[in-house]
């Protein structure tokens, strides 16, 4: 009787401890699956921002390409015409004080009709597109050198591929970060370090300027929001750091799986 009593209860024990054990796998699958399912959310989530920020991107292009073909085919030959009847008032006018009169205005409109067609280019090329993003920064390197106002170094260590709109964000964030620094950070120095990285790719740029609070009133301008939000929109990782007198660094950081999204 006893040992019946005993193998009722082993068999009880054995048939609670298999039940507990199901329900903790069955809680266990369905934790996992909850958290697969909101893996699966956010990485449509994701990819649904990187979608409408190409076709923005897509669409930004494509209607710079139309207004740059518009003010070369339009504009440019309007301000070319004014050059010649303005000539042609030349040609037939004789008073002095009119020639020099006609003659600044041939001047306002050749140096306005430079400018239109470099603006055409601008607007029309597909810079970013066919080329690397090291030759993009070192473009940019140079304008900022021409004006004399602030070096800029770059050190691009870095043969991973980028998509346009990979290599578009970070371009527009670092120009928009030496732009900062000319204008608030009185620095006489930014670098940029493009480093590639066994997971992805590391960009850090940083100046030698006065510095803020980066928590301070008015630090959460435009600009910055924008760097922010262009960098999260490629899957990638912001951080600013800044303090009196220390300069700002700014450090990006893109997985590689995020390189060549779509």
């Amino acid at each position: 009787m006893e040992t019946e009593i005993v193998l009722i209860i082993c068999i009880m024990t054995a048939v609670i401890i298999i039940f507990i054990a199901g329900l903790l796998l069955f809680m266990s699958q369905l934790k996992n699956r909850r958290i697969l399912h909101e893996k699966e959310k956010a990485n449509i989530e994701k990819q649904h921002k990187l979608d409408l920020l190409n076709d923005q991107l897509r669409t930004q292009k494509q209607t710079m390409h139309f207004i740059g073909n518009e003010i070369h085919d339009s504009v440019a030959q309007k301000l070319t015409l004014a050059v010649l009847y303005n000539r042609k008032l030349e040609y037939e006018n004789k008073d002095a004080a009119l020639l020099d009169k006609l003659g600044d205005i041939s001047t306002i409109i050749n140096d306005s009709l430079e400018e239109l067609r470099n603006l055409s280019r601008t607007l029309s090329n597909y810079e970013i597109q066919d080329k690397e993003l090291s030759e993009l920064l070192q473009t940019e390197c140079k304008k900022i050198k021409a004006t004399g106002v602030c070096q800029v170094e770059v050190v691009y260590d870095c043969t991973l591929a980028m998509s346009f709109i990979v290599k578009s964000a970070l371009l527009r964030v670092v120009q928009e970060f030496i732009q900062n620094s000319l204008k608030h950070a009185a620095c006489s120095l930014v670098q940029v370090n493009v480093k590639e990285q066994p997971d992805g790719v590391l960009v850090v740029v940083a100046d030698n300027g006065k510095g803020f609070d980066v928590n301070g009133p008015g630090s959460g301008g435009i600009g910055l929001n924008n760097m922010k939000r262009r960098v999260q929109l490629i899957g990638g990782t912001f951080n600013l750091q800044s303090s009196a007198g220390k300069g700002t660094t700014l450090t990006m950081f893109i997985d590689t799986k995020n390189l060549l999204p779509g």
